[in-house]
């Protein structure tokens, strides 16, 4: 079994116990408080994750990547990263502290003021979590990382939903600080047992351009997937249709949370292989990578745009249906966002950095001008078809960045025959009818007919069933790489 290969199974099944638990959660907060305070939590978590990107990408990240290319100096690369990444999360926590008024102001909303302060601890406490997490991947320690992933998966079920059915809102907000704190913890100790001396040096300097390149990226990534939820606030002032998205985008980025992952697997590996000036063999890795990911990402969008109704039920009840329309579009996007995703850390990994913050910053401003446009006309409607629309032309624009870099990594004829199949079976199961109790079966079958269909015409053979039977039984054993 091949590293990568193995590091997507570690890493996978950890994030669906993550990703369960986090929507478990979330359909707890959901039924246990109002719309319109599940809409307020929403806001002040999306609002100090987001912050968290100043700190618990861009160094992190540049750990990763100067570890995995240099493991012989792994000690002096953590130690100048731990000392930039401390003063870093200090600078941040200070200016999110005491810009909470003037963050308020903007929501035209006092009363988060109390709640935006509480907060402030989430930055630090998940910047420390994300250090270790891509220390870990950095030196190859998948089932490190995993077991971290599962501790915090349980830390967070425990801490959110004792504490929010105590103390409402506060108490969510705390539990959520609570659960890094403990993971950081263990990954002190796992860590400390692997005595090794400092050895060499290593310049301060690439640490901190990569991470300022990488977090400009970021920030600029979390302010385009999140400032359709900050503007439906703004513009609609109203906690209660806040509450009705956030719940419309917590469904909707299912997609991206189960595929994103490869995005950060391909990071190191892209790295290594470009650093070895193997750059045919990155593009082979790419190709096959892009294959998979987007035969997987079509069904489970077109899955979400058919079952969104009995999603919402099932999840968050039938308060929060008014969201159906919404989700059906904002899936889509989704599904264009995390191909972006994926295709922006290839970049990173070859070096182009500066081309994926510049089109992620493009993004952003056309997102922010299509949701200033129609939110007020069409509300979270027509933030869902902004979102949507600004996904698309992101997605275009880093496929065409890669193919520019890497040469021809898309089979154009495969990506119709997969279309197409998608949206053949979308059309027949959009007629059949559905209900809550019974459209996960359905949803089954929708999987099992698309993969049937694949291999009627000859667009997935044995090797291809092989390797995705095998994610699915947590025993995959293909090459990752040929």
């Amino acid at each position: 079994m091949s590293k990568l290969a193995r590091s997507f199974i570690l890493i996978n099944l950890s994030e669906i116990v993550f990703v369960l638990s986090g929507y478990f959660i979330h359909a707890y907060l959901g039924r246990l408080l109002s719309p319109a305070d599940y809409g307020r939590y929403g806001l002040i978590v999306t609002l100090a994750t987001m912050s968290i990107v100043f700190v618990g990408d861009g160094i992190p990240k540049a750990l990763s990547k100067f570890i995995s290319q240099f493991p012989e100096k792994e000690k002096i690369i953590k130690r100048k990263s731990a000392i930039a990444q401390v003063i870093l999360i200090g600078f941040v926590s200070l200016i999110y502290y005491f810009a909470a008024p003037f963050i308020a102001d903007f929501f035209r909303d006092k009363s988060l003021l109390s709640l935006i302060k509480l907060s402030t601890l989430i930055i630090p406490a998940f910047a420390a979590a994300s250090f270790y997490n891509h220390y870990f991947n950095g030196l190859h320690m998948f089932g490190m990382q995993a077991l971290q992933r599962s501790i915090r998966s349980a830390a967070r079920i425990m801490a959110i939903l004792i504490m929010a059915f105590f103390w409402g809102i506060q108490g969510a907000i705390i539990g959520y600080i609570v659960a890094p704190v403990l993971v950081s913890v263990f990954s002190y100790f796992a860590d400390s047992h692997r005595k090794k001396p400092i050895e060499g040096d290593f310049p301060y300097s690439d640490i901190i351009r990569f991470g300022l390149g990488v977090t400009g990226f970021m920030v600029a990534y979390n302010l385009v997937i999140n400032i359709d939820l900050f503007l439906t606030k703004r513009l609609l002032e109203s906690d209660y249709w806040v509450g009705i998205y956030n719940a419309v985008i917590t469904v909707g980025r299912i997609p991206f949370y189960f595929f994103s992952n490869l995005a950060f697997l391909l990071l190191p590996t892209i790295s290594n292989l470009m650093q070895k000036r193997t750059k045919e063999e990155a593009r082979k890795l790419i190709q096959k990578s892009m294959r998979y990911i987007i035969m997987l990402i079509l069904p489970t969008v077109a899955v979400i745009m058919i079952f969104s109704k009995e999603m919402i039920t099932l999840l968050y009840s039938k308060k929060y249906i008014e969201g159906e329309l919404a989700l059906k579009i904002f899936v889509a996007g989704v599904g264009c966002l995390t191909i972006f995703y994926i295709c922006v850390f290839i970049l990173n990994g070859s070096g182009k950095v500066r081309k994926s913050l510049i089109l992620t910053w493009l993004g952003l401003l056309i997102n922010f001008s299509l949701n200033y446009l129609m939110i007020p006309r069409w509300g979270i409607l027509g933030s869902a078809i902004a979102t949507a629309a600004t996904s698309f032309c992101l997605m275009m624009g880093s496929l065409y960045m890669v193919g520019k870099t890497f040469g021809k990594f898309i089979d154009i004829f495969s990506l119709l025959r997969t279309l197409g199949v998608t949206l053949g079976m979308l059309i027949v199961f959009w007629f059949i009818p559905r209900s809550t109790m019974f459209f996960i079966p359905e949803a089954g079958l929708f999987f099992v007919l698309y993969f049937v269909i694949l291999t009627l015409i000859k667009e997935m053979n044995e090797k291809d069933r092989e390797r995705l039977k095998r994610i699915f039984q947590k025993s995959y054993k293909a090459k990752a790489r040929e």
